[in-house]
């Protein structure tokens, strides 16, 4: 970075924008001037050298990137866009691609940019039209525009530019096998970029739960990120950046190998893992949908198919074995009344995620379905929908503990008039307020298979009617037990 080069090419085209570029203007309003910098320190200097070379303040002239603090970027790129000041904006990507500021008139490249595809985007930021009384409200001494200037202070229409490529250059290979190929060290940019490819579809189709337990195992990053790590591993400007930080401009091709090796493992780093791995197998198995536009069916019957009926209730059964003494929700049902534990609903969550991942692949609603095909008479109702408790209704009618197959709502309805008759024989009557709340507390129960002080705090029903301090009023200090007693009660 080169100060005096900076405050030079400002000061060039200070002098030339209104003798040479644009003479038909009054010279009171520099056109609105977009600028790519390297870096954000570049973004930083260039900002300080255009306050100083053109005489103006803070408004004249601003940085507009991720890293900017104070102000928020996209209400500054809205003022740089419908507002007269910022009249110069000095970015690094943010305003590369996909942001349309029309009344822009100059482009200042004070960058190299090695992709074809990403040049033209920056290229395309000067090409905007605009209405002319829309121009005239932030450039006052603008007719109209007519055309831009792109003004070129490094060289970027002279350097060669890599064609942007497609993404996905593996089509015939399965995604499990490209992962573990990178996880056994390849580390080719085809491999990479199809892998990155896969990853940014995969995220699309991802429900913010999937998308989460990913994050969960790495770090905080969805397939997205991961995805665009991978990408950047691969990108040559990128990689310019990384080795002008660690090298200088004077690296040896040794040091520049070494710093792009360093980008590619960090980037693969997380496939390594291979719980990282198979968790990303199994989801993308799981919204994996093939569509056959070819082939033509014909109707051979209709009706229901008990096998299939079997074969999930086998698979769910199978699944239950197996992990009878992994889950902590299966443990504690299994093992019912003996356990000491009590259902919570992260217990329950955790089985309703482990069911629908390979190899079974299982959800409370076909196993319930299939379990109506095959015994109608003891299947009382559907499961709610969404509502992951109803899981515990289907594993304790598999184990034989309940002799019907009722959603979980209503065996906690029926549970809990059982409750208040003994509560009254034992000589507890409570006022009608008091039944709204233990109603109250049922049903979020029934939803959640366990209710604590916080929530009285944060569930809307709750809260809004005096929360905690409203339920210990009602209750007394006997709320905790009385919680604990209830939960048992409507759960076990």
């Amino acid at each position: 970075m080169n100060p005096n080069q900076i405050r030079t090419v400002l000061q060039t085209y200070r002098d030339r924008v209104f003798t040479e570029l644009f003479p038909d203007r009054s010279g009171e309003w520099l056109p609105k001037t977009l600028i790519f910098a390297k870096d954000d320190n570049h973004a930083e200097e260039i900002v300080h050298a255009a306050r100083e070379v053109f005489g103006e303040g803070n408004d004249f002239a601003k940085k507009i990137t991720y890293r900017n603090t104070g102000e928020s970027p996209k209400e500054m790129i809205k003022s740089f866009r419908l507002q007269p000041f910022p009249r110069i904006a000095v970015t690094v990507d943010m305003i590369a691609t996909g942001t349309d500021i029309k009344p822009v008139e100059v482009l200042i490249f004070m960058r190299d940019v090695k992709s074809e595809g990403y040049y033209e985007q920056m290229k395309g930021r000067g090409v905007r039209t605009i209405p002319d009384t829309d121009l005239q409200s932030v450039t006052p001494d603008a007719k109209t525009k007519t055309r831009f200037i792109l003004i070129d202070a490094v060289g970027v229409t002279e350097t060669k530019k890599n064609a942007s490529q497609p993404l996905e250059r593996k089509h015939s290979m399965s995604f499990e096998k490209l992962i573990d190929q990178i996880a056994m060290g390849r580390r080719d940019e085809d491999a990479l970029s199809s892998l990155a490819g896969r990853l940014a579809a995969l995220d699309r189709k991802l429900d913010d739960e999937d998308r989460k337990r990913i994050a969960d195992l790495t770090g905080g990053k969805t397939p997205r990120d991961l995805a665009n790590d991978l990408l950047d591993a691969i990108d040559p400007d990128t990689q310019a950046e990384a080795i002008s930080k660690r090298h200088g401009s004077m690296s040896t091709p040794e040091q520049d190998a070494e710093v792009i090796e360093d980008l590619t493992d960090t980037a693969c780093a997380p496939f390594d893992r291979p719980d990282v791995r198979n968790l990303l197998k199994d989801i993308k198995q799981k919204t994996e949908m093939i569509i056959d536009e070819v082939t033509t069916d014909e109707v051979r019957s209709a009706g229901f198919d008990m096998k299939h009926a079997e074969e999930k209730i086998t698979s769910f059964r199978t699944f239950m074995e197996e992990n009878k003494d992994e889950i902590t929700a299966l443990q504690i049902l299994y093992n019912l009344p003996a356990s000491r534990k009590r259902l919570t609903y992260a217990a329950i969550k955790e089985l309703v995620q482990r069911m629908a991942d390979g190899p079974h692949y299982l959800r409370t609603a076909d196993v319930w379905q299939a379990f109506k095909r095959l015994d109608a008479a003891r299947v009382k109702g559907a499961p709610v929908d969404r509502q992951l408790t109803e899981v515990v209704s289907l594993v304790r009618f598999a184990l034989g503990t309940d002799g019907d197959l009722v959603p979980f709502g209503d065996r906690v309805e029926q549970r809990f008039n059982l409750w208040v008759g003994r509560e009254k024989r034992a000589g507890r009557d409570y006022t009608a307020e008091q039944m709204d709340w233990l109603r109250m507390i049922a049903t979020f129960i029934a939803a959640n298979a366990e209710i604590t002080p916080r929530d009285f705090m944060e569930v809307p029903g709750l809260a809004d009617k005096g929360g905690l301090l409203k339920a210990r009023a009602l209750f007394g200090d006997g709320l905790n037990d009385m919680l604990d007693e209830l939960q048992g009660a409507l759960v076990a």
